[in-house]
C-alpha cells in the first residue's frame, strides 16, 4: 500500500503513516468537513474511529443503509472490496483516525490461528463502540503524534490485536488465542538468545515481528506472547531500549544526529530529537556535550 485510500475522500490529513517503517498497515488522522462523498471502493479493510467531535453520517453499500450518530469512540468498519453507493457527513468531524488493514493481513492471521479458516470478510457496520478497538486506535494516534523507539514493532503488535478482534467480533470467527498458545512451543533460553543476538546485530535495520518470529521458529502471533513471558517486555519495548542505548553510544562517538535518527527507525531528525528528549530529559546535542565532559 503505497497510496493511502480514503473513503471519506474530502478532508484534511492531520497526520499520516506515510514515510514510516510500518509493515502491512497504514493509518491517517483526518479532519472531515460536512458534505457528500462520492461513491467508491477501497481495496483494504478500513477501520474508522472518531477521536474528537460529534457528527451524523449516513452511508449505504450493497443494500445496507446506516445512519450513524458519531461521538468520540464511535467506530465504523468497511471491508475490503465493498463499494459504497454514497456517504454523507452532516456535521464536521474534527478528528477521525483511519486504519487500513489489507485483506491478506487478516486472512494470514486467521490461517495462523485456525487451520480450517477460510478467507474472512469483516462486517460492513458502523455506529458501535468497542473499548479494545478504541484503545488500539488511540495507540495508533499516539504513535502518529510522537514516534517511539520501537514504534514499528508496536504498530505490528497492535495490528495483530486489531485483526484478531475483527475476526472474533466482526467476521464470525471463533478464535481463542489462549488455547492456540498452549499448543505452541515456548521460547526457551537457546531460542531467546538467538533472538536477542539477532536484534543486537540488526538494530540499525528495520526489524519486524516476522523476522524475530522466524529466528525463534515460532509463528508471528505466538512469538510476541512468548517473548513477553520470557523477558517481561514486549518486543517493541525491548528493541526500543536497545536502540536508545545504541543512539547514546553513537552520539558519544560523534556520528551525525540525522544518521542516528535514521538508524533508529525515526521518520525524521526532529521526531528523533523530540523522542530522545522525552525519554532522556535532554536533547541529543546536550547528551553529546555532556558525554564529552
Amino acid at each position: 500500500m503505497n497510496k493511502l485510500p480514503a473513503s471519506y475522500a474530502r478532508g484534511r490529513v492531520i497526520l499520516s503513516s506515510s514515510g514510516r517503517r510500518w509493515q502491512g498497515v497504514q493509518a491517517e488522522l483526518r479532519f472531515h468537513p460536512a458534505g457528500e462523498r462520492p461513491p467508491g471502493t477501497i481495496d483494504v479493510n478500513e477501520i474508522c474511529v472518531v477521536m474528537r467531535g460529534t457528527t451524523v453520517v449516513t452511508r449505504q453499500a450493497e443494500g445496507v443503509r446506516e445512519r450513524i450518530v458519531g461521538a468520540p469512540g464511535t467506530i465504523g468498519l468497511s471491508p475490503s472490496g465493498i463499494r459504497e453507493d454514497f456517504k454523507s457527513i452532516s456535521r464536521t468531524i474534527d478528528e477521525m483516525v483511519h486504519i487500513y488493514l489489507p485483506a491478506s493481513f487478516v486472512s494470514n492471521l486467521a490461517g495462523t490461528l485456525r487451520s480450517d479458516a477460510s478467507s474472512p470478510s469483516i462486517d460492513y457496520h458502523a455506529g458501535f463502540r468497542d473499548p479494545l478497538i478504541e484503545c488500539i486506535a488511540t495507540e495508533f494516534v499516539r504513535e502518529l503524534t510522537c514516534e517511539t523507539w520501537g514504534g514499528s514493532l508496536l504498530i505490528e503488535a497492535l495490528s495483530d490485536a486489531l485483526a484478531l478482534r475483527l475476526l472474533n467480533s466482526h467476521a464470525g470467527f471463533g478464535i481463542d488465542p489462549a488455547r492456540s498458545a498452549i499448543a505452541s512451543p515456548g521460547l526457551d533460553s537457546r531460542r531467546l538468545q538467538r533472538v536477542i543476538d539477532y536484534i543486537d546485530a540488526n538494530l540499525a535495520e528495520p526489524i519486524t515481528l516476522d523476522d524475530l518470529a522466524a529466528v525463534a521458529s515460532l509463528s508471528r502471533f505466538h512469538f510476541s506472547r512468548m517473548f513477553k513471558i520470557a523477558t517481561g517486555q514486549s518486543p517493541s519495548t525491548f528493541v526500543g531500549h536497545r536502540r536508545l542505548e545504541m543512539a547514546k553510544i553513537r552520539l558519544a562517538a560523534g556520528l551525525s544526529i540525522a544518521q542516528i535518527a535514521f538508524d533508529c527507525g525515526f521518520s525524521s531528525e526532529s521526531n528523533f530529537v523530540r523522542s530522545f528528549k522525552r525519554v532522556g530529559g535532554m536533547t541529543p546535542g546536550e547528551f553529546r556535550r555532556m558525554s564529552r565532559q
